[in-house]
């Protein structure tokens, strides 16, 4: 057979050769420094920037597939990336699978996303059993899934379903299938633990609560003590939804602060079990709960006082000033045994001062008396002076008798302050010496001192003073001024 060829020019392969002669041209020219070398050297890449702008319009043919992938095909895509057969650990029954041609390109379309060029791989009969195992292609609101929980060990995960099931009621995949979905195309959501809610109290080991609390911490959340608490009680440990008031503190406090919370906060605090692990989980502890104590105290009750002024004296000052500045005045009547309890907690948490100086102004301005006359007397209104007769003036020519400037009522109210020391002293709470310095009393009252009182006894009783006590006032701003 004859077949008869035609020539034809190839346009653009003219103009490509042609300004490549031009510029060659050109570039001669500009060597040897012809005249035109220039316009020449701009003649071909002139040329040149034409015929590439035009070859850069091109059609091609293209193949559109319209199929749309079915949950078998997601599944098996998946499955090939992931290599479950060999790359996560899971391994197939020992028979063959179907085989899929490997260069075969699919499109797949999953929750939105668009996977391009994905080879069918060949996949094998457990990994159908584990898409069973999973739920992967009917994923329901019961089941939960972390990422992270893969660090943990198979029996810690098989008891963390098991806790999930009976606490939240939440179903966890199984701990073969964390790599799998770890590793899926398409990304699959991390479960919020906000949802998680306990319908009602449930009985916890100690094992239990240990993995709980370490599946919690890997996940980074602080659910346990922020939606729930736990407590020991006589049946055992629960774990249970947290009431709107209760606050969730550590079992490993100091004996001192778990009694109080146990006897006073009954209702508002719980107490965990003293694992230390479950400590740093749980915010309101130590100084936070010390301060708790003091902002929720009632001063109305003795015991209550007696029992927090006791914690407080391992304390700081100005944590005992906290609690002690809550009080306007303690009133002490040697007939009531409940005021009595209050002024030595007082008495004792002063003694425990750093700064003695600021102990003894706290005990002087806060302790008031009530004398027989139901009369409240304080410190200020004690006379510490010993002998009858005062002297004073630079020589101590002057002098007057002590019960012209005081009443008898007045000059008594250095005993029950007396009275106050031997008891606390008997008591062992603190020497006497040491009572007395907290009391200053241990020096006598100078003239000032003297004068002082004076002044504040006729300005509280509102009356005029005697011939002597004038005397006094006149002489003693006399001698003090000189």
């Amino acid at each position: 057979m004859i077949m008869s060829k035609t020539k034809k020019l190839d346009i653009f392969n003219l103009f490509y050769s042609g300004a490549a002669v031009v510029i060659l041209i050109g570039v001669i020219a500009k060597l040897l420094e012809w005249p035109a070398q220039d316009l020449l050297i701009t003649g071909g890449l002139a040329i040149e920037a034409v015929v590439f702008g035009v070859s850069a319009i091109k059609f091609i043919e293209v193949k559109k597939d319209s199929e749309v992938a079915t949950e078998a095909t997601l599944s098996k895509m998946a499955e090939g990336v992931g290599n479950l057969s060999a790359g996560v650990g899971i391994t197939g029954s020992g028979k063959s699978g179907v085989g899929i041609g490997g260069n075969n390109k699919v499109a797949t379309r999953a929750h939105g996303y668009i996977l391009k060029d994905t080879f069918e791989p060949h996949y094998a009969e457990s990994s159908w059993k584990l898409l069973e195992q999973m739920d992967v292609l009917t994923l329901t609101k019961d089941l939960f899934y972390h990422p992270n929980w893969a660090s943990l060990k198979s029996d810690e995960y098989d008891q963390l379903s098991h806790l999930f099931k009976s606490l939240f009621d939440k179903k966890l995949p199984s701990k073969d299938a964390l790599p799998f979905l770890i590793k899926f195309p398409v990304a699959f959501p991390v479960s919020n633990f906000d949802a998680l809610h306990i319908a009602s109290p449930h009985a916890i080991s100690l094992v239990e609560m240990a993995v709980l609390w370490k599946s919690l911490n890997v996940a980074g959340t602080n659910y346990l003590f922020e939606k729930a608490v736990i407590e020991e009680t006589p049946a055992g440990i629960i774990i249970r939804t947290k009431n709107e008031f209760e606050i969730q503190i550590f079992g490993g406090e100091s004996s001192e602060v778990i009694a109080h919370a146990k006897q006073f906060h009954t209702t508002s605090l719980i107490i965990s079990p003293a694992n230390y692990y479950l400590m740093d989980t749980i915010s309101l502890k130590e100084a936070d709960l010390i301060n708790y104590f003091i902002e929720k105290s009632n001063i109305a009750d003795d015991k209550e006082v007696v029992s927090l002024s006791n914690i407080l004296n391992k304390k700081s000052d100005d944590t005992k000033k906290t609690f002690w500045n809550k009080f306007d005045k303690i009133t002490y009547d040697s007939e009531s045994i409940t005021s009595y309890l209050v002024l030595k907690a007082l008495v004792d948490s002063v003694s425990h001062f750093q700064n003695s100086k600021d102990g003894s102004s706290l005990l002087l301005a806060k302790v008031e008396v009530l004398t027989n006359s139901k009369e409240k007397i304080t410190r200020n209104d004690v006379i510490n002076f010993s002998g009858e007769i005062v002297y004073f003036g630079n020589d101590s020519e002057y002098n007057v008798k002590l019960n012209e400037l005081f009443t008898i009522g007045e000059l008594d109210n250095l005993n029950y302050f007396n009275d106050i020391i031997n008891k606390l002293a008997t008591e062992e709470i603190l020497t006497k010496e040491g009572l007395c310095q907290l009391f200053n009393l241990i020096k006598e009252d100078t003239v000032e001192d003297l004068l002082k009182t004076l002044n504040r006894n006729l300005a509280k009783t509102n009356s005029s003073p005697t011939g002597a006590q004038l005397s006094f006032v006149l002489l003693c701003k006399v001698f003090i001024n000189s």
